[in-house]
């Protein structure tokens, strides 16, 4: 009986080695597996930017949406990052505050109404922006040159099925 358990034990340690690799990536059997592991690797290069900024990922989605729609003739206040960023008003006027202390951001009076007031972007705010955007498109750089234009074309489709699929 005694020597049942010791192989139990070495058989399964043998099934763990083959299944797993030793050169610390994993070998994802799983699609979803796969798709985390990416998401992992290319969220750790970009929060390194935020890190070198002192940003939050939230902080720098709000950035972003101020830089965009400013960059389009659009005014921005705060409940217009409330509903982009699906955050309650008191945690959003905190982190505009905490922007703002941190010389991304300024607020203006409106010019109508003194109890509005209007985000823009500083120049530390535009830069960080334009940083992470160029971020973007060396990941999209390096997803084009790994992929064929037709397998571009047919990851981009697969990607939206899912997409889709997971929506609804």
């Amino acid at each position: 009986m005694q020597n049942d358990k010791p192989n139990a034990v070495a058989d399964s340690k043998t099934d763990c080695k083959t299944d797993c690799k030793t050169d610390n990536k994993p070998d994802n059997k799983r699609l979803f597996g796969k798709l985390c592991y990416l998401h992992r690797q290319m969220r750790r290069e970009n929060n390194q930017l935020f890190a070198e900024y002192g940003v939050t990922p939230v902080q720098m989605q709000a950035l972003i949406f101020i830089h965009c729609n400013t960059r389009s003739g659009h005014r921005v206040c705060q409940k217009d990052v409330e509903r982009q960023i699906n955050l309650r008003p008191s945690s959003v006027s905190t982190l505009i505050s905490n922007l703002e202390r941190d010389g991304f951001l300024k607020r203006t009076v409106s010019d109508g109404d003194a109890r509005s007031k209007h985000l823009e972007l500083t120049e530390k705010g535009s830069y960080i922006c334009i940083k992470e955007k160029l971020f973007m498109d060396s990941c999209d750089s390096a997803i084009q040159n790994a992929l064929s234009p037709q397998e571009q074309e047919e990851l981009e489709k697969l990607l939206r099925k899912i997409i889709d699929s997971i929506s609804n």
